[in-house]
């Protein structure tokens, strides 16, 4: 499985990923981060399910911080 979900500090950085990917036509949404991802996150994270690589090049660019990414099932 590859990685779908990213990990954010700040449900405004979170938030802020998500409107910058609908502009560039990539779908995502934010959701409440997995147990076993807490520990890393504020709660939560912004799950993309195509283009991932593509949203993680446009966030960083932009200067959004990523805590890290995780593989989880299809929402």
């Amino acid at each position: 499985m590859e990685d779908n979900l990213i990990l954010f500090s700040s449900v405004t950085s979170a938030m802020r990923s998500r409107d910058l990917l609908r502009k560039n036509a990539i779908k995502s949404s934010v959701v409440r981060t997995p147990v076993g991802f807490k520990t890393k996150s504020c709660g939560y994270s912004l799950f993309v399910p195509e283009n991932f690589n593509r949203a993680l090049d446009i966030i960083g660019s932009h200067g959004i911080s990523v805590l890290g990414t995780a593989a989880v099932g299809r929402r």
